[in-house]
């Protein structure tokens, strides 16, 4: 029978192992925002206007952390 710390040790390993996938699917889609966003503050004022975006609407979404919805 396994010591008790190693028990408690490999739970706690499996514990972290199990919340790998979500932490990478947040960074994923939190990178993927930041490159958005860069990407949306690069259009011209005429592309912009194309998709129905003001430059002021652009500049707001484009200030925003990456974290924020």
């Amino acid at each position: 029978m396994p010591a008790p710390a190693a028990t408690s040790l490999r739970a706690a390993a499996r514990s972290v192992l199990a919340v790998l996938p979500t932490v990478f699917e947040i960074l994923m889609t939190w990178h993927e925002k930041a490159r958005q966003r860069r990407q949306l503050l690069a259009l011209s004022d005429d592309m912009l206007k194309d998709i129905g975006i003001s430059r002021a609407d652009a500049n707001y979404e484009g200030s925003k952390p990456f974290w924020r919805t």
